[in-house]
């Protein structure tokens, strides 16, 4: 009993133990250090070697090296990325103007539907400034593979798309194409080019001339079977046939199943998504036929992940001269798409076939619909830019001149909006031919519609005097020359940049223009190539020459140039626009004061374009869906039954013209919208 009784307490008791730890798994303190210290260490660093009487470069370069640490290890890659994107902005852009932007959801997965594609690289830039959602962008493979910027873009952490348009190659030999679809080849390897399985998978383009002038287009084809190393059968009779030799081109099959798995689980784990459902980049007027690939995305990540609710959100992009600097762009989120896991349309996709090619029409529909609220969408330039005036036209002269860039956009995308349904009228063209024209004048003279506007003042200001406007302007004159002279060197150090800059991108986007299809001028990458030039000639150039500064001047001057030059060359690069403005209202007002006959002639046009153009819109209620153009009809019947005003009141102590001139600017519908009459009327 007693060795019984022993043996169950020896087994109570190591039962009981606790295995011992190794000394080795034990947790260790460790020394933590804050990035932050490499700030304050180069701080003192550059101070002590300036204290010690070291040259000021050394002293420079010993504070440069830490802070490279400090950003090196304290900052992530996409930190560092996010700085460089605000900095770009802020460089490239005179104004950054976003609205909806409490629309996009704070959480879950979101699939940022942008349009037009017409700043190539600075689209995705422009998204995501406007937004706190971390966006992955579906980037053309082709671009991460660029020698210039491709490494940048990786640290993005793009989703890379390959495009067959991207694989394309030459094609050995010529060929002809029957209009039964076969393709007869002479010298061709279509066995070895095509692979095997070419069934269904490549693709043969050609181009052909078209018209009289000998323009060229391009054919895309199917292949459907590869007969022979001389014989191809297309899966279908082809566009266009030719019976001689022809140059072709090789498209290559492209698996996207591992790019959508990995759309599906970036959104099925609550991830931002950014997508330009164009595809390619282009320069027109009006949204390209959209892909379906954002639908496939949007309802295959729904499909995998039944948990995961997929909202989109239509991006607008609307640029004020995206090919130039100092340009502007509103930044437009619209209401966002809802997809409900149990809606009919995710019904329709499980179910495949048919009815899965029906759903993801419906949705491209509404996406397309969608985009169309929150862009300015013509048929061509020209009539776009007769929206924008037709919006001048129609608006109080002092909302004109007070007008934001956001309410110009809203405004004219209210005109463009409707214009499919007023267009059929028969006066609307005839109208839209006329604003045609009356801009071309003031470009060609250099003018601007609110230059006018802005002379009138100048010459209400002036009391109709002659003499009084000849003197403002002289003293205008005499400012733009002091300033000129003051910012000389600045002007200077810029000038070779912009122009580099400018052969640089123009040469570019012909090359671009060549290689696309859909491209008019390329403007769409010109802004990427001018900051792609611009910006390491501006840094070379600095410590260029702040090196010679300090060779022929000494080590202070060469060192306040280091560091206040580039903030004064930044206020005179973004003071720049306001100085052409400054300039063109001091042209506008040499024309009034020098050829009256002239200036009687396009104010007159003006006055009357502006009655027709009032009298059109308010008879059709052209872009009466929009609430902002319903506010200015009221605003201006208003200021009518204020009206106690009449212009034979004034003095005419100036001339006939310059009366006409304030006359056809601040006419009685006006009234109390005017500057002019502000005092009055309060």
């Amino acid at each position: 009993m007693r060795e019984a009784s022993k043996s169950g307490s020896e087994m109570s008791e190591s039962s009981m133990d606790v295995p011992e730890t190794s000394t080795a798994d034990l947790p260790k303190g460790k020394l933590t250090f804050s990035p932050a210290w490499f700030l304050w260490l180069g701080l003192g660093a550059s101070a002590t070697a300036n204290s010690a009487g070291l040259p000021q470069e050394f002293s420079l370069a010993l504070g440069a090296a830490f802070l490279t640490a400090f950003l090196l290890f304290g900052l992530t890659a996409k930190q560092i990325l996010q700085f460089g994107v605000d900095a770009l902005i802020e460089l490239y852009f005179r104004e950054y103007i976003t609205m909806g932007s409490e629309k996009v959801p704070e959480r879950g997965p979101v699939i940022f539907v942008c349009g037009p594609h017409s700043n190539q690289f600075l689209d995705p830039v422009v998204v995501s400034k406007g937004t706190k959602r971390d966006i992955r962008y579906i980037t053309a493979a082709k671009s991460l593979r660029r020698k210039d910027v491709g490494w940048l873009f990786k640290y993005a952490e793009p989703v890379p798309v390959e495009r067959q348009q991207d694989l394309k190659k030459k094609g050995t030999g010529r060929i002809r194409i029957t209009d039964t679809g076969r393709v007869l080849g002479t010298e061709t390897r279509f066995r070895e080019e095509f692979g095997s399985e070419g069934k269904g998978k490549y693709q043969i383009q050609i181009k052909r001339t078209t018209g009289g002038q000998g323009k060229q287009s391009t054919v895309t084809m199917k292949v459907e079977t590869v007969v022979s190393d001389a014989e191809i059968q297309l899966d279908q009779p082809p566009p266009a046939t030719s019976s001689d030799l022809l140059q072709y081109y090789i498209l290559p099959p492209v698996d996207h199943d591992v790019m959508f798995n990995k759309v599906y689980d970036h959104l099925g784990g609550g991830g931002a998504l950014g997508i330009f459902p164009e595809g390619g980049s282009h320069d027109r007027t009006e949204l390209l036929p959209l892909k379906v690939g954002v639908c496939l995305m949007a309802l295959g990540a729904m499909a995998k992940h039944p948990q995961s609710r997929v909202n989109l959100v239509p991006v607008g992009l609307n640029y004020f001269s995206q090919d130039k600097f100092n340009s502007r762009v509103l930044v437009k989120y619209g209401d966002v798409l809802h997809i409900d896991i149990a809606s009919p349309i995710m019904t329709m996709f499980k179910a495949g076939g048919e009815l899965k090619k029906r759903a993801v029409r419906e949705l491209l529909g509404r996406i397309e619909g969608a985009l169309r609220e929150v862009t300015v969408a013509a048929p061509d330039f020209s009539v776009l830019k007769s929206f924008w005036v037709l919006r001048d036209l129609y608006c109080p002269t002092k909302k004109l001149l007070e007008m934001s860039s956001a309410e110009q956009v809203m405004l004219a995308q209210a005109f463009a909006a409707d214009y499919e349904r007023v267009k059929g009228d028969p006066e609307v063209d005839p109208l839209l031919n006329r604003i045609k024209k009356y801009s071309r004048k003031l470009s060609g003279l250099g003018l601007k519609d609110k230059g006018n506007i802005k002379t009138a003042l100048l010459v209400q200001e002036s009391h109709f005097s002659k003499l009084r406007l000849l003197g403002r302007l002289v003293a205008r004159v005499l400012y733009l020359a002091g300033m000129y002279v003051m910012f000389f060197p600045v002007h200077m150090y810029l000038f070779p940049v912009y122009v580099i800059a400018k052969i640089y991108s123009l040469r570019k986007s012909r090359e671009a223009v060549a290689a696309s299809t859909v491209k008019i001028k390329g403007k769409d990458v010109i802004g990427t190539y001018k900051l792609i030039i611009a910006l390491p000639m501006l840094v070379v150039g600095h410590f260029g020459c702040s090196f010679l500064m300090r060779l022929k001047l000494g080590e202070a001057p060469a060192v306040a140039y280091f560091f206040f030059a580039p903030f004064l060359q930044f206020m005179v690069y973004k003071g720049i626009p306001n100085m052409l403005e400054y300039i063109g209202i001091t042209r506008t007002l040499m024309l009034a004061l020098f050829t009256t006959e002239r200036a009687f002639s396009l104010i007159r046009e003006r006055k009357d374009l502006k009655d027709d153009v009032r009298s059109l819109v308010d008879r059709l209620e052209w872009g009466f869906q929009y609430q902002s153009v319903k506010d200015l009809q009221l605003r201006r019947k208003e200021s009518w039954a204020l009206d106690s005003f009449r212009l034979e009141d004034m003095p005419r102590a100036f001339s006939n013209s310059m009366a006409l001139l304030h006359d056809s600017c601040f006419d009685d519908v006006d009234l109390d919208q005017d500057l002019l009459f502000r005092g009055k009327m309060d």
